[in-house]
């Protein structure tokens, strides 16, 4: 959520870079929810069809207290998420999203994902708003009320909140040189993109993370999961030598040794999260165990010493 003049720079060179993105990663590769939310707010920028009656400037609909609080513009809540300000602006945060939009989607699945997208765009842009009259009311400034924002990257924090959450511990670096804790990373960007680009909003960014956070540390998960349930699933594999798991809530992947098509078990039914990480481990090592006696290609040291106890009786 950059501050707004108005739009600025060329349409070439960050479409450009996006569309060569995507083709690296291939498009057959992207999960339907992150490819349209890419393709829609691409089509956004370039003005394509009647999205300019929606879209028209910058002006009509960048987000701000002024706008929706005094004037009562609450479709700005969405527009302006949705609104970038330059092809840059644009590339970046696409760029962004569609490694977070291809986590997500494939843990959460595509329904809640787009569910979990909605719930975000909206309430990013709230906090956003009461961050601005909070600090209107505290410093008694109120420029606060008049900034207007546009862009996706107060989701994008939010997402990133998850993504940090839901990864293994360890180590990520900023720039590709700042070396941060992958827990806290969304915090030391937070500071670093403040730092190397002032003109961004820094509320549009806390904002996303204080979402981020409420999901998964305040009430917000349970009261949409009440609603809407994510489905989480585990694909088990299976060889003639082991079997493995395709863990898909959590990203990680035991490859398959054999071309043998692998089946799928759901262990959602009445669980948590981690109760079905437990039960599809628990299945994998009786599973395993029950080949190891049907199925071995040579006797253990045990089957030996009882076949030359039968064979000398």
């Amino acid at each position: 959520m950059p501050y707004l003049g108005g739009r600025s720079g060329g349409r070439g060179l960050g479409v450009l870079l996006l569309g060569a993105q995507m083709m690296n990663i291939g498009v057959d590769n992207i999960p339907p929810v992150t490819l349209a939310a890419v393709v829609l707010q691409s089509a956004i920028f370039l003005q394509f069809g009647d999205l300019m009656k929606w879209f028209p400037n910058a002006g009509k609909v960048c987000l701000s207290v002024y706008h929706v609080l005094y004037r009562k513009e609450w479709r700005r809540l969405i527009l302006a998420a949705l609104y970038h300000s330059n092809d840059i602006h644009l590339y970046y945060n696409m760029a962004s999203f569609l490694y977070k939009g291809r986590v997500l989607e494939r843990k959460f699945k595509s329904v809640y994902f787009l569910y979990l997208l909605a719930v975000f765009t909206v309430l990013t842009s709230l906090t956003y708003l009461g961050l601005n009259v909070a600090l209107e009311r505290v410093l008694d400034d109120s420029s606060y009320d008049l900034v207007c924002a546009v862009g996706f990257s107060g989701v994008i924090f939010a997402l990133k909140v998850l993504v940090s959450h839901y990864s293994p511990a360890g180590t990520q670096y900023i720039l590709g040189f700042i070396p941060v804790p992958s827990k806290i990373a969304f915090w030391a960007e937070l500071v670093i993109i403040q730092l190397i680009t002032p003109h961004v909003s820094f509320t549009g960014h806390l904002a996303g993370i204080l979402v981020g956070l409420l999901y998964i540390k305040g009430p917000l998960k349970p009261l949409m999961d009440s609603l809407i349930a994510p489905a989480y699933t585990y694909q088990r594999q299976s060889t003639g030598y082991r079997t493995g798991y395709t863990e898909s809530n959590r990203g990680y992947n035991t490859r398959n040794t054999s071309q043998q098509e692998p089946r799928s078990n759901n262990y959602t039914a009445g669980l948590s999260e981690e109760e079905q990480v437990q039960r599809a481990r628990e299945e994998s090592l009786r599973e395993e165990e029950s080949r190891r006696n049907t199925n071995r290609l040579y006797p253990d040291l045990d089957d030996l010493r009882q076949r030359r106890q039968d064979r000398f009786q």
